[in-house]
């Protein structure tokens, strides 16, 4: 489970560093695997290998999961966040899809506890490699920005986490990871990234030319037309009942009626 982006700071500059390059290589062969099939958004990629469930949250605590049921990954994603959060958050599920698939499948969920925090740094890795690889984000850099890294600006990062389609912090955390942004400048960037500073961020955002989708709450909705297909049959086939029925189509703000389907009367039900 996704909660938190920090990396760990246990590990040795060179184990890092040899880290990284492993799971580098991950990420740049599942865009290779997944382009050949003419997919290249992690949405896409997680909407074609797993039953994929985006829907807001009354909660900030939970950025998304993955699980195993009746055999099919499930990826949920809370969409009270951002869309960059979720975008990060897709990535780092879809690194335990494709990569902890046998711990998924025994233990149904991966926690981000002290049993698997080291699945959990790879993912994290996995998704800044993913949405934000290096080389490209230099090219980026050179070419939107071209700074000396300790003149780095709000402006700047700003550039470069709307055309990747991350988050604020989250592309501020990858420059300076990057040494393309220097350290010293983080406290005061990072602040930009708070809900206090939302509405200056925004603003500065607008002022750049770009939309500012990526730094707002999506609330978006979306469940595979595979769930409402199931939910049907199952109800046709006396599965389940019209309150089950109702039930599973409220999940997604829709009633039976929507689809042709009325409340049986006690005569039907005799």
């Amino acid at each position: 489970m996704e909660v938190c982006t920090e990396y760990s700071k246990k590990f040795s500059k060179k184990e890092e560093k040899l880290l990284r390059i492993e799971i580098k290589k991950l990420a740049e062969e599942t865009k290779i695997k997944y382009s050949l099939k003419g997919l290249s958004d992690v949405f896409d990629i997680l909407e074609d290998t797993t039953f994929f469930i985006r829907k807001p949250l009354n909660t900030n605590e939970i950025s998304g999961f993955t699980t195993y049921f009746d055999g099919q990954f499930i990826v949920f994603l809370n969409s009270t966040f951002t869309l960059g959060h979720e975008r990060f958050t897709a990535a780092h599920e879809l690194y335990h899809v494709l990569y902890n698939a046998d711990i998924l499948k025994r233990e149904k969920l991966i926690l981000n506890d002290d049993k698997y925090k080291e699945e959990d740094k790879r993912a994290n890795i996995f998704a800044a490699e993913f949405l934000m690889p290096e080389d490209y984000v230099e090219e980026l850099f050179y070419k939107l920005v071209n700074v000396d890294k300790d003149k780095v600006e709000v402006r700047h990062i700003v550039r470069l986490n709307s055309t990747l389609k991350v988050s604020y912090k989250a592309m501020l955390k990858r420059l300076i990871q990057l040494d393309l942004c220097d350290v010293s400048l983080y406290e005061k960037l990072v602040e930009y990234g708070s809900l206090e500073k939302k509405e200056a961020l925004r603003k500065i955002t607008k002022k750049e030319g770009y939309d500012i989708s990526l730094i707002v709450p999506s609330n978006a909705t979306f469940i595979p037309k595979e769930y409402i297909e199931i939910a049907k049959m199952n109800y046709e086939k006396g599965k389940i009942s019209y309150g089950k029925l109702t039930q599973l189509l409220s999940f997604i703000n829709e009633n039976p009626e929507d689809y042709g389907y009325s409340e049986p009367s006690e005569d039907d039900l005799v």
